[in-house]
């Protein structure tokens, strides 16, 4: 059974955050069973114009904390994180690889997520990716340093 199958509450508890937090975001499940939530975030605070497409990925595990990032990983679709990397000529900081190798965000320490009664979720992971996003635009602006983005110094 998949996790949304073992723990209905979980799931419904999820989708009624995503609902309240994140509206336009809507469900989809992949061909390998796990589900995802796909939406655009528009920090136009940020950068006139700037839309990120987001794909929000529950790992077959979910909840678990055995790794950075939790059992939800935050990809971006739009603009391509892989693509901006390569023509840095740097790493992003804090972000991660999938074992295909794509670029996902770091939003959590295992430390930091709580797996039992309390758990991470799609919400609240992609609250914090909101926040990566508008430190990610001031670091590409030169408001923030690589120091700084990278040690959380912002």
């Amino acid at each position: 059974y998949y996790w949304y199958e073992r723990d209905p509450s979980l799931f419904e508890g999820e989708r009624t955050a995503m609902a309240k937090y994140f509206p336009q975001f809507k469900l989809e499940k992949l061909e390998d069973g796990r589900l995802s939530w796909v939406g655009m975030v528009t920090p136009t605070d940020m950068r006139p114009g700037a839309q990120w497409i987001i794909q929000v990925v529950y790992d077959h595990n979910h909840p678990n904390n055995s790794t950075y990032g939790g059992s939800i990983k935050i990809y971006c679709i739009d603009p391509d994180l892989a693509e901006i990397s390569k023509k840095l000529g740097e790493s992003i900081p804090h972000t991660l690889r999938d074992s295909a190798g794509n670029p996902y965000l770091c939003t959590a320490s295992p430390g930091d997520i709580r797996v039992g009664n309390v758990n991470t979720s799609a919400a609240s992971a992609l609250s914090w990716a909101i926040k990566w996003i508008h430190v990610f635009e001031m670091w590409l602006a030169g408001d923030v340093s690589t120091a700084q983005f990278r040690d959380h110094i912002f």
